[in-house]
């Protein structure tokens, strides 16, 4: 059965498997001692590097993945993670619930998050809400989504910028977001300019950059210029 076609909370004899992803053996002991209170989540397995992360995700196909936002790869990894397995609940424990984080994680492909001030029990109570397909957050959080979403029907464009381009034959394979630096770059913007250009961290920025040139096999941000050069066509 296929991650995306399983139902947790729909029927109670129905067992779902989780997989836990940190570099802390405390962290993935005591989370998994907390999903024991949870009848309908098993956790079957456990991962401490990106190499088993991802094979281990690949071999069980998990209904649902818990990833602590301070391993390695961050939000790249959580992309590797939900482009492993299709339709997997990719939940990103530790964020601080800031609107940059929180976006940054939602491009990212998670379905839900754990802030860091949250405690067991909101933990369990969070798996109830993705099981049933929903997600809780702040107002603020919530509406910064809404204008993110607003800000993508309408084109997402910034004034005085140079609008770059992805081929037509490019899969949309790059998040709004990473779409969104993909032109900056494109534009020969620094990271620090593009940070403070969009409000977010230096740090998250050069994760977008790293992501974005994974996804459309570049190496350098001097391919960018190139790739863009070449094509003319406009963002699928």
């Amino acid at each position: 059965m296929e991650p995306g076609d399983r139902r947790g909370g729909s029927d109670p004899r129905v067992v779902l498997d989780a997989l836990i992803v940190s570099e802390v053996r405390f962290l993935r002991e005591s989370l998994a001692e907390i999903l024991h209170r949870v009848p309908a989540i098993r956790v079957r397995a456990e991962a401490a590097t990106v190499v088993d992360a991802l094979a281990v995700a690949e071999a069980m196909r998990p209904w649902i993945v818990f990833l602590d936002v301070a391993f390695a790869g961050g939000t790249g990894t959580a992309a590797r993670l939900c482009a492993a397995v299709p339709g997997v609940r990719l939940v990103a424990l530790g964020i601080k619930e800031t609107e940059e984080d929180v976006l940054a994680w939602a491009e990212a492909g998670v379905v839900g998050y754990v802030p860091n001030t949250a405690s067991g029990d909101d933990l369990v109570a969070l798996v109830g809400q993705i099981s049933r397909g929903e997600q809780t957050c702040p107002s603020h959080i919530a509406g910064c989504l809404m204008r993110r979403i607003a800000t993508s029907a309408q084109g997402g464009g910034h004034a005085g910028t140079v609008v770059a381009s992805l081929p037509a034959s490019q899969p949309s394979v790059l998040t709004c977001r990473e779409q969104e630096i993909f032109r900056l770059v494109g534009a020969g913007l620094s990271n620090k300019d593009i940070a403070r250009r969009l409000s977010i961290s230096l740090g998250t920025t050069k994760s977008h950059v790293h992501n974005l040139l994974a996804k459309l096999s570049l190496q350098r941000r001097a391919d960018v210029m190139a790739h863009l050069h070449g094509h003319n066509s406009p963002v699928i």
